[in-house]
């Protein structure tokens, strides 16, 4: 292409003449980026008026626009001498053959096939422009007579003009057949997708454990039946597949299936029938758990009935067996729970009647060594020795019972507590009465405040730190260290001594009453402390735990809910 006729396609006008404003501003916009000078108008009409005083050097115009379209535009242009040199190209879908005849009968210089490429209609537009002088010369009065389609048809056209709208007719077609071939190869890429997609669900419909079956949605026959249902319920799938229920299962049955069925198609709902009982043919009768939806066509009307069951007899059976278990242990545990409390009240209440009669043997002891310490020897002495020491233990014995038996019963009230200031005044009254000297060091870190029963907790602390200064006692340099923090949903708190220890081998019977890690010659005791703060630790909702070594001291925490805090 020379500089001058690329210089003569810069300084072309266009006139559009398109009814639809979006396919008109989209083309104005396209050639104005181009470089030419375009005019729009919504009609013939226009067309023609515009053109008088526009000039243009090409007309592109629609088809199918209303008051005159373009096949009369393009007879009325070429019909006046002013504008009949002027290049007229026609946008047509090309539906029918007749367009190409039409074309030529009223002097159109080409096509342009709706949709169209950019690229190709920019090219279609440069060629019009630049053969535009030579064929103007040419004569374009010959005329022509032929019939198509039945119908006879005079054409006067010029040569090229002729050419240049075979050549577009030519090019629409080819660009038909590539639209064509393009949706054939998508056409065949997109049923290969759902021969794949279909194999792939048949496959996971195959191989699925439970039982699936589609119904149609017009008279409720079988359309697929999987292998888990010819297992289960033992009907083949050929004797299924085109049949309804009533020709597989006894009436009433049947008559129920559909019942639900039709409930879901007309709905739209999905139905969950949790438990219901199937006669299969060789398994006797099983539970199903069979769920029904509804599946619409591409429309949104019912298409099919989905259906999946599960076969829950097993299932079921245990959820009975766990149930009546259950019931069994609730009773058991009323039982127990009575007799637990017929045990603590018989604790509390021996507990408490076997104190006055210790309490006589003690007096009696006191008063033989006081007036008759004289009239006895060495050996007699001892034996009321023994006897007071024995009525001594006896006694705390019982009160620690009678301790262990009010944690169990009593009602836990609780409250917001301050923990530091709570073990401050334990220490205070534990250490209370300590040789001078004698003291062990006891230090109390930051302690995170919680909620608990007042009482029951002074109780916990009190037995630990008593133990802690007891095992510790020993200890050329006894030491005891407590602490708290907050780990998770918990509040720790821990009592480490260096101490005596014990065997972690008899850890299991640590809390356990009147269980003894160490002889009474050894340290004191009656075996109930560390069970009180078991109890009343675990009725708070916490835990309690220890780590020790012979020797080598002992720690003990316990823990309560954080979030009773």
């Amino acid at each position: 292409m020379s500089s001058s006729d690329r210089q003569s396609i810069v300084l072309a006008k266009i006139l559009i003449a398109e009814d639809s404003p979006t396919q008109a501003q989209r083309l104005r916009y396209f050639l104005e980026q181009q470089g030419y000078e375009v005019r729009v108008v919504g009609n013939g009409r226009l067309a023609l008026a515009e053109a008088a005083q526009f000039r243009p050097g090409l007309l592109i115009s629609d088809v199918v626009m209303p008051e005159m379209d373009g096949y009369d535009l393009t007879r009325r242009f070429k019909a006046d001498p002013a504008l009949a040199r002027i290049p007229v190209i026609l946008v047509t879908t090309m539906s029918d053959p007749d367009d190409v005849i039409r074309g030529l009968a009223c002097g159109a210089d080409g096509f342009i096939l709706k949709p169209y490429e950019e690229r190709y209609l920019l090219g279609r537009v440069q060629y019009m422009l630049l053969n535009h002088e030579f064929g103007a010369t040419e004569n374009s009065g010959m005329g022509v007579e032929i019939f198509f389609n039945g119908q006879r048809h005079y054409i006067t056209a010029g040569r090229l003009q002729i050419l240049n709208l075979l050549l577009s007719t030519y090019d629409a077609a080819i660009q038909r057949n590539k639209e064509l071939g393009q949706i054939r190869d998508t056409l065949e890429r997109r049923s290969a997708e759902v021969a794949a997609a279909n194999l792939f669900l048949d496959s996971v419909i195959e191989n699925m454990p439970n039982l699936v079956f589609i119904k149609d949605a017009v008279d409720l026959r079988y359309v697929r039946w999987n292998r888990a249902g010819e297992a289960l319920l033992g009907h083949a799938r050929d004797a299924v597949v085109g049949k309804r229920d009533r020709d597989i299962y006894p009436r009433e049955l049947a008559d129920h299936f559909t019942a639900q069925d039709r409930e879901v198609l007309t709905h739209g709902t999905a139905l969950d029938i949790r438990e219901e009982a199937v006669q299969t043919r060789d398994k006797g009768i099983r539970m199903l758990h069979t769920k029904k939806v509804l599946v619409p066509d591409g429309l949104g009307r019912p298409g099919h009935l989905l259906g999946i069951s599960e076969d829950v007899t097993e299932q079921r059976e245990m959820e009975r067996e766990i149930r009546k278990l259950n019931t069994e242990l609730q009773e058991r545990a009323k039982h127990l729970e009575a007799v637990n409390k017929d045990l603590e009240s018989f604790s509390y209440s021996a507990s408490h009647d076997l104190r006055s009669p210790l309490s006589v043997i003690g007096g009696y002891v006191g008063l033989l060594e006081k007036r008759y310490a004289g009239q006895l020897d060495q050996t007699g002495l001892e034996y009321l020795s023994t006897i007071r020491s024995n009525v001594k233990l006896m006694s705390q014995l019982i009160y620690d019972l009678l301790a262990f038996s009010r944690c169990s019963q009593q009602t836990i009230a609780s409250a917001d507590l301050d923990m530091n200031q709570l073990v401050h005044g334990v220490v205070q009254e534990v250490l209370q009465g300590y040789p001078v000297g004698k003291t062990p060091r006891l230090s109390v870190g930051p302690l995170p405040p919680a909620s608990a029963d007042p009482g029951l907790l002074r109780q916990v602390w009190m037995n630990l730190l008593s133990n802690a200064v007891k095992y510790s006692g020993k200890s050329p340099n006894p030491e005891i260290e407590v602490s708290g923090r907050t780990e998770g949903g918990e509040i720790v708190y821990s009592v480490q001594d260096n101490g005596a220890g014990f065997s972690m081998e008899h850890y299991p019977k640590l809390f356990e009453v009147f269980e003894r890690l160490h002889g009474a010659g050894e340290f004191e005791g009656s075996g109930v402390g560390l069970a009180i703060v078991h109890r009343v630790v675990t009725r708070h909702g916490g835990r309690v735990w220890a780590q020790s070594k012979p020797h080598a001291g002992a720690v003990f925490h316990f823990s309560l809910p954080a979030g009773r805090s």
